[in-house]
């Protein structure tokens, strides 16, 4: 199983570019988005992460290897399937708050959905991936792949956390220990991120454990306060 970092530009069969990991090229296309961090993106050949046809290319590629694949709907994002279209009655939308218009994207039964048109006191909603039924162009390239564990843990880290800088990490055995840096201390969903990360280190790593170590430091005596260390096992 190849742990691989690609860099792509992806877009509609004669038609405008939907996604790309190169934020120059994000802005030349006007898809740019500024939550968003532009560099190679992980990915782990065989597990899904990406659509089957760009993973079936990606599986026979060597690093610095670049491709175009042209990639049919039931390689890609699947074909349009009418029975994901429902209509739905607009004093649904009105009792959320929301005034429905065509375009607008939306979140029914907890499925992600776009609304199609707005008549006679209804709402056409499509459950369809906006990109079904298109075949996509995936310009692709392998930057790297990971070949240690240690590479293959800071890829890890970095599909989590979305940035591997500032993480120590430390291989005993099958025991894995994190220094976390203070970025992340912050963050609302570090718990949640540590326990998936922990389950990629078993699946992946087989690991038999996994500590993570947070070092809070006082700003104004520059210093370490007593208790500052916090060790977890996940």
């Amino acid at each position: 199983m190849d742990f691989v970092r690609i860099d792509y530009t992806a877009r509609v069969k004669d038609g405008p570019v939907f996604d790309t990991t190169d934020a120059e090229n994000a802005r030349k296309e006007k898809v740019f988005d500024s939550k968003r961090v532009y560099r190679p993106m992980p990915v782990i050949v065989g597990e899904g992460q990406v659509v089957k046809g760009l993973e079936e290319a990606l599986a026979s590629m060597a690093v610095g290897e670049e491709k175009t694949v042209e990639l049919s709907p039931d390689k890609a994002f699947g074909p349009k399937d009418p029975e994901m279209v429902r209509l739905v009655p607009i004093k649904y939308f009105k009792q959320q708050g929301l005034n429905p218009i065509p375009g607008m994207p939306v979140e029914l039964d907890g499925r992600h959905a776009r609304i199609q048109t707005v008549a006679g006191g209804r709402v056409r909603v499509d459950f369809n991936h906006e990109l079904a039924g298109k075949t996509v162009v995936y310009s692709v390239k392998v930057v790297s792949k990971a070949a240690s564990d240690n590479d293959k843990a800071n890829f890890l880290v970095e599909r989590s956390f979305n940035d591997a800088e500032g993480f120590a990490i430390a291989f005993k055995g099958k025991d894995v220990s994190l220094d976390l840096p203070e970025k992340v201390f912050m963050d609302r969903n570090l718990t949640v991120r540590k326990a998936s990360l922990s389950a990629e280190f078993f699946k992946y790593l087989d690991a038999s454990s996994v500590t993570y170590t947070e070092s809070w430091k006082s700003k104004k005596a520059g210093g370490k306060k007593e208790g500052e260390s916090e060790e977890k096992k996940e």
